[in-house]
């Protein structure tokens, strides 16, 4: 594929950055280049060619360490707009194959690579047609371990090995498919259907391990490749340490990586050992954002009930590093949610979803997680969006998933916990980030008080009532206001038996009816005025239905 000058400048100017700028590059990456990219691909009349160098694009963002999501559906369409048989209709091939298989011995490495990205796709479907090129890939294996292709497929000293890894890759898919000789291989992920290519095999193999240790970086891969293992029995994070503990960066989020993809069922303590435990943390510590965020993926899969308060511990660190690594960087570093059209949770939401789903399934106590959760509308910022208020009201509404949590005591505490809260910000709800109201801790606290204010043991309800009615006369920002007046409108209709403070009504009626809506002239729907006329005319109703409702109370 042809690359555009400058694609070709900015991934040639980064292979001499060392790997303690990794931060600084991510954010040229985002600042430079995410903005007019995702502009690019959603221009309807852009070509497949021009489209094929952004998905390029995409992938070195990714790379970098960018949330580049916005961009897979763009993915996936480029993938299925294939013009070709092979792309419409892939068995259409199979008929084909022994034609395509003299590919394999074309004296041009290009074409016999080419070839092998090809049947590695056919294998995953159609072993049983090409099991008979065990023994051709044996040969190219062995050609590319003795060195007899050209040095220019060689990278850094290792010898072709994107074409070592498609064929073994390859070799073990149609290994699986007779098992007779598994116990041969139980080190490697191979066998074959014939005996004879399966002791052919043996050496090519070994030859491949032996010289692949002998590099770096990519050899690396190779190994990866040879040491996959069906066998149970078998500690598969053996090989994993060398490259979470190597002082090469990338070496290190490859290994972190690899942790993240053992199968969660496959999980054996035994087979931590302190120095891939170590590894782990200082990878918590490094300085480049990317083996970070990859950690704490990690912390995330191996949440239990033993580790799970130490785990939220630094999943909480993680979202308040992330909050002021966004203040200082501006609105402009979280420009792939911006769009309502088509919105991307940012870093800092996915991790606030984490600490939410593991506060849920691990919390030790109610009184633990609504302190957690408190803390989080508090001083979350603009990560706790609305949709985090939900699932939230969603625990205390049908339980949590942890068994040490009790439902009612948990509505019961959390009455409690939030008239702390408003006593201790003096009822005062009012929140800005970066000069935008903000109402998640005033959503969730007034709800609380409306649905679950008459569960409270230490708070009387004509005590929640005077809270609402502090709260109301406190703050003066409209949306407020409709929260506080629907809170007391519930929390009225439960109190129908016993009546409601005269004084409530009072401050309602004088507070929230002493001017009647005006209509705004002249009126522009998409002026200012219309949404303040909007939000009157709602405070208004919601206060003529809570009097309403405290006059049949009376």
């Amino acid at each position: 594929m042809d690359f555009s000058r400058k694609l070709f400048s900015s991934l040639a100017g980064n292979q001499t950055v060392d790997s303690g700028r990794a931060v600084q590059d991510a954010k040229a990456f985002s600042d430079e280049s995410l903005v007019s990219l995702k502009q690019n691909i959603s221009n309807p009349n852009i070509s497949t060619s021009a489209m094929k160098e952004n998905m390029l694009r995409l992938i070195y963002g990714e790379m970098m360490g960018q949330d580049v999501q916005f961009g897979a559906i763009y993915a996936l369409k480029l993938a299925q707009s294939g013009q070709t048989v092979a792309e419409k209709r892939a068995e259409l091939i199979v008929p084909y194959l022994d034609k395509i298989k003299e590919s394999l011995y074309d004296p041009e490495p290009s074409v016999m690579s080419a070839a092998l990205g090809f049947f590695a796709a056919v294998a995953q479907d159609h072993a049983k047609e090409v099991q008979d090129l065990v023994t051709v890939l044996v040969k190219i294996l062995q050609q590319v371990v003795d060195g007899k292709l050209p040095k220019g497929y060689s990278y850094h000293g290792t010898a072709a090995p994107w074409i070592q890894i498609r064929c073994l890759q390859i070799m073990a898919r149609l290994g699986h498919r007779d098992f007779r000789y598994m116990h041969e291989f139980s080190s490697v992920q191979f066998s074959s259907v014939q005996k004879n290519a399966s002791k052919t095999m043996t050496p090519v193999i070994m030859g491949a391990f032996h010289k692949a240790r002998q590099g770096v970086d990519a050899a690396f891969a190779i190994i990866l490749e040879l040491c996959h293992s069906k066998d149970p029995s078998r500690n598969p994070l053996l090989i994993i340490p060398k490259f979470a503990t190597s002082s090469n960066q990338n070496l290190k989020y490859l290994g972190i990586s690899m942790l993240c993809q053992v199968q969660a069922d496959a999980w054996s303590d035994s087979w931590w050992s302190e120095e891939l435990l170590s590894a782990v943390v200082q990878a918590l510590e490094s300085r480049d954002t990317s083996i970070q965020r990859r950690a704490l993926d990690l912390l995330y899969r191996m949440l239990t009930i033993d580790n799970s308060e130490n785990i939220i511990e630094r999943l909480v660190y993680a979202f308040y590093q992330e909050q002021e690594l966004v203040e200082k960087q501006g609105s402009g570093s979280e420009i792939c949610t911006s769009s309502r059209r088509e919105y991307i949770p940012s870093r800092k939401e996915k991790i606030l979803g984490q600490i939410l789903d593991a506060a849920e399934r691990f919390g030790k106590s109610e009184e633990w997680y609504l302190d957690l959760i408190f803390g989080l509308l508090q001083s979350g910022g603009s990560g706790v969006t609305m949709q985090t208020c939900e699932k939230i009201k969603r625990v205390v509404e049908q339980g949590a998933r942890s068994p040490a949590f009790n439902t009612t005591h948990l509505r019961v505490l959390a009455v409690g916990k939030t008239m702390q809260v408003l006593a201790h910000r003096d009822y005062n709800l009012n929140a800005k980030i970066n000069g935008n109201p903000h109402y998640a801790l005033a959503y969730f606290a007034l709800w609380v008080l409306g649905e679950y204010g008459d569960n409270a043991e230490d708070w009387s309800l004509s005590t929640i009532f005077e809270t609402l009615a502090r709260c109301l006369l406190i703050n003066q920002d409209p949306l407020i206001q409709e929260y506080t007046l629907t809170a007391l409108t519930k929390a009225a209709l439960k109190s129908v038996p016993n009546g409601i403070p005269k004084s409530i009504s009072t401050i309602v009626r004088n507070q929230m009816l002493r001017q009647p809506p005006s209509f705004p002239q002249p009126l522009l729907f998409h002026d200012q005025s219309y949404s303040l006329f909007t939000s009157s005319v709602d405070i208004h109703q919601r206060a003529q239905e809570f009097l309403m409702i405290a006059e049949l109370a009376s």
